[in-house]
C-alpha cells in the first residue's frame, strides 16, 4: 500500500503496478476508538521496505534494499542509546530519501512518541528555530558550518567590550571542557563557568536556538573537531555519528553520557553479540581483528538485503557474511570508533606515503576563506588542494592576491601535519554544487566528477608544479571511475526512472 497526496495520486498509480494507492486525506477515522482504520499488511520482516540510492560520491549511485527488520532494528538501537522521550521535539532538516533521515527523524520519533517539526526549508529553519524550540537536531556538517558562521557574524557585530567578555568565556570553557563528558580544570573555573559565563554569555546563544536543545547529532560526513569543541562550550554539544546506507544506516555514535569528541562514538546495540551482530577491522594483509587498523567490517540485523539489480556489486561488498564498509579506521581501548577516510579515496604518493585526503580536507576547511576542498596527489611528489572560496572573499581580491591568500591559509591550517601531508599549492575552482554533479545531495564531494569536469585546469596546474609524470595517472582516475560505474548496470536518472 502507498499513501499519497491527491496531487500525486495519478502519477503514483501509473508507477505502482498492482500496489494499491490511497489518498491519505480519504482515510477514515473511527470517532469512538479514535484510531485510523487502515488495511493490515501481512509482510515478512525480511521483505524490502525501501529502496534508497547511495549518494554516488565514489561512482554511480546503487539502490540499497533495506528490509522492515533492518529499519526497525536500527531505530530500536538508536533509541536505546539516545533516550528520546515523548517530550522531545526534533526538528527535521534532512531529505527523507536518505536512510539517516528516514530512520532517525521518522521511525525513531514515531516509536518514541515524540514530536517532529518540519520547517519549509533551511531559511525557515534559521528564521524560526527560536520559535520551534527543538530539543534535538540532526544535521550534516554543512548545516553546522552555517550555524557557526551565523554565530561568528553576530559576535563580530558586537562592541569590543562584549567581544572581550565572550573571548574570556570561551577561554574559561576551554580550560574545563575536554573530549569526554566530565568537566575538569579546577573548582574555581567550574564555578565561574556555571555561575557567571554560562548565564551571562552562553545562555544567550542557546536562547537564539530556542533555548531547549539537549544535543545535536551530526552524520553523513566527518565533522571538524573544532566545531564539536565550540558547540560544547556553548552548551549545545554536537555528537558525531557514523553510518552508511547499507547498514540502515547508523553504526556508531557519540552520546550524552558516553562520548569522545573526534571519534564516531561506540557501536550501537545491533552490533553487539547479544543482538546477533559484530564488527571487526581488516588490515592490509587481510587479517580480521578489532585491534587492527584497517577497513571496518560489520554484520547483523541492520545489514542490507543487497543492491537492486546489482548482484555482482552486492557480492563484492559482502565478505564471508561481513559488510565491508570501505571506510578505514580503528577502535580504541575504550570502544570508540575512529574513521579516517575511505579506502578507495586513499592517495598513494610517488614516495610510497599513503594519505587519507579527508584528514587534510577537514583541516583546510577550518579556514573561513575555504568553503570546500578536495585534495589530490596520486603518484605525485606533493599533495595539492582544489579549493572553493566564498564569493564575498573573491570579490575583494584580484586572482593573484586570492591565490596567495588561500595558499597561506592552506599552509597555516596544515602546519601541524607531517611534511608529506602538507599541500604544496592550491588551485581555486568554481563552486562545487549539486546541479553539475560535483556535490551529492548530501553535500559530499564527488571526486571523480570534479576531476572529470576540471580535467584541463587540474592537468595544467599539476604540470606547473613539476608533476608531469603524475598528471596522466591523476586524471585517468576520473574516466576509470565512470567506466567502472557504467559497467555495474543501471543508472538512476533525475526523475527517478531506471535506465538499464
Amino acid at each position: 500500500m502507498i499513501l499519497s497526496d491527491a496531487s500525486f495520486e495519478a502519477k503514483v498509480k501509473n508507477n505502482a503496478g498492482d500496489i494499491p494507492v490511497i489518498d491519505w486525506h480519504s482515510i477514515s477515522i473511527d470517532a469512538k476508538a479514535g484510531n485510523k482504520t487502515l488495511p493490515n499488511a501481512d509482510l515478512p520482516l525480511d521483505s524490502v521496505a525501501t529502496l534508497i540510492y547511495t549518494s554516488g560520491s565514489t561512482g554511480m549511485p546503487k539502490g540499497v534494499m533495506l528490509t522492515h527488520q533492518n529499519l526497525w532494528m536500527n531505530s530500536w538501537s538508536a533509541l536505546q542509546c539516545f533516550h528520546v522521550e515523548k517530550s522531545d521535539r526534533l526538528i527535521s532538516l534532512l531529505p527523507y530519501w536518505h536512510a539517516y533521515a528516514m530512520t532517525t527523524e521518522i521511525i525513531c520519533v514515531i516509536m518514541a512518541g515524540g514530536t517532529c517539526i518540519v520547517p519549509r526549508d533551511i531559511r525557515d529553519f534559521k528564521r524560526n528555530i527560536k520559535n520551534y524550540k527543538p530539543t534535538l537536531v540532526l544535521v550534516v556538517p554543512r548545516v553546522v558550518d552555517g550555524l557557526k558562521a551565523a554565530i561568528d557574524k553576530s559576535i563580530a557585530e558586537l562592541p569590543p567590550k562584549k567581544k572581550a567578555l565572550i573571548d574570556k568565556a570561551i577561554y574559561n570553557a576551554s580550560r574545563i571542557c575536554n573530549a569526554g563528558p566530565k568537566l575538569d580544570g579546577g573548582i574555581l573555573r567550574m564555578f565561574t563557568h556555571h555561575l557567571f559565563y554560562d548565564p551571562l554569555v552562553f545562555r544567550k546563544f542557546r536562547n537564539a536556538f530556542g533555548g531547549k536543545i539537549r544535543f545535536i547529532v551530526s552524520g553523513g560526513a566527518p565533522l571538524d573537531l573544532e566545531l564539536q569543541i565550540f558547540f560544547k562550550f556553548m552548551g549545545m554539544p554536537i555528537f558525531q555519528g557514523y553510518g552508511l546506507t547499507e547498514a540502515s544506516p547508523v553504526v556508531s555514535s557519540n552520546l550524552e553520557d558516553v562520548h569522545r569528541l573526534g571519534s564516531c562514538g561506540p557501536v550501537l546495540p545491533w552490533l553487539l553479540p547479544e543482538h546477533g551482530g559484530d564488527f571487526t577491522f581488516k588490515d592490509e594483509e587481510g587479517n580480521l581483528d578489532k585491534s587492527n587498523h584497517g577497513q571496518l567490517l560489520v554484520k547483523g540485523q541492520c545489514v542490507m538485503k543487497g543492491y537492486w539489480r546489482h548482484t555482482d556489486a552486492s557480492a563484492k561488498t559482502m565478505e564471508n557474511g561481513w559488510l565491508n564498509t570501505g571506510d578505514v579506521g580503528y577502535c580504541d581501548k575504550d570502544g570508540f570508533i575512529f574513521i579516517q577516510g575511505r579506502k578507495g579515496n586513499m592517495i598513494v604518493m610517488i614516495s610510497g606515503e599513503k594519505v587519507h585526503p579527508e584528514f587534510v580536507e577537514d583541516a583546510v576547511k577550518t579556514s573561513p576563506m575555504i568553503s570546500e576542498a578536495m585534495v589530490i596527489g596520486e603518484k605525485c611528489k606533493n599533495l595539492y588542494v582544489c579549493a572553493n572560496v566564498p564569493q564575498e572573499i573573491k570579490d575583494q581580491h584580484s586572482p593573484e592576491e586570492l591565490h596567495d591568500l588561500v595558499k597561506q591559509e592552506v599552509l597555516r591550517t596544515t602546519g601541524h601535519m607531517a611534511l608529506y601531508q602538507k599541500p604544496k599549492d592550491v588551485i581555486i575552482l568554481p563552486d562545487f554544487n549539486i546541479e553539475d554533479g560535483t556535490l551529492t545531495v548530501s553535500m559530499k564531494i564527488r571526486r571523480f566528477k570534479i576531476r572529470e569536469l576540471y580535467k584541463k585546469q587540474i592537468e595544467e596546474f599539476l604540470q606547473r608544479n613539476g608533476e608531469e609524470i603524475a598528471t596522466k595517472r591523476e586524471l585517468r582516475i576520473a574516466s576509470s571511475k565512470v567506466v567502472e560505474s557504467l559497467e555495474e548496470g543501471s543508472v538512476m536518472l533525475g526523475d527517478g526512472n531506471l535506465l538499464k
